[in-house]
Order: structure tokens, then sequence, then C-alpha cells
């Protein structure tokens, strides 16, 4: 089955799928980052914030949302961004490239 979403719903579909796949997110101090955000249950942070405004996206979620949505960074990692700086009331500044971040957030 194929779905049609029209460009300017993207961004609010994409923040709904977030919502979900992040309902439980905790957010903990320390390690490489000034904020860790973690999955319950799961070893590894999905997001890392820090103070001056950069945004480290743990790969998988990103892969995940290309999977179904064509798109690919940037534009990915800034609707991330966004999502974060609106739900979260943190400023993001950047979100570099998820490659070498993988498996990092601890």
């Amino acid at each position: 089955m194929k779905v049609i979403i029209p460009e300017n719903r993207l961004e609010q579909f994409i923040f709904k799928y977030l919502d979900v796949r992040f309902k439980d997110l905790e957010q903990s101090k320390g390690g490489s980052h000034d904020i860790i955000f973690k999955i319950p249950g799961e070893e590894y942070g999905v997001l890392g914030w820090e103070k001056t405004g950069f945004l480290f996206i743990y790969g998988k979620i990103i892969d995940n949302i290309e999977s179904f949505i064509p798109l690919k960074y940037p534009e990915t990692n800034n609707i991330i961004g966004r999502y974060v700086e609106d739900r979260y009331n943190l400023k993001v500044r950047f979100t570099p490239s998820y490659e070498p971040y993988k498996n990092m957030f601890r």
C-alpha cells in the first residue's frame, strides 16, 4: 500500500512518529554530552545534546525515518533538531552527520 504525505505535512508526520518512539525517553546528565536521552532498558542513548546547541543523533533513528520517508541527511537531522527544540525546549543549532556517532551515547 502506498501512502502519499503532502510535503507541508511531512514534519508533522515525523513529529508524531517521534512522539510514539520517544514517549518514555529519559534525560540524564554527564557522559560525553550535557544531556543524554535514553529509551528505558536500552544500553545506549539515542540523542546527545550539548549547551553549544549541537545535537548528536543515533544513526538507527535516522535510518528508521529514512526507511519510510524519502528524506536524507541533512533534512532528516534538521527535522529531528526541530522536534527536540519543540518538545524539550532546547536550542539546537547544528545536527552533524550521524555516521561517526553510532553507538556512542552512554
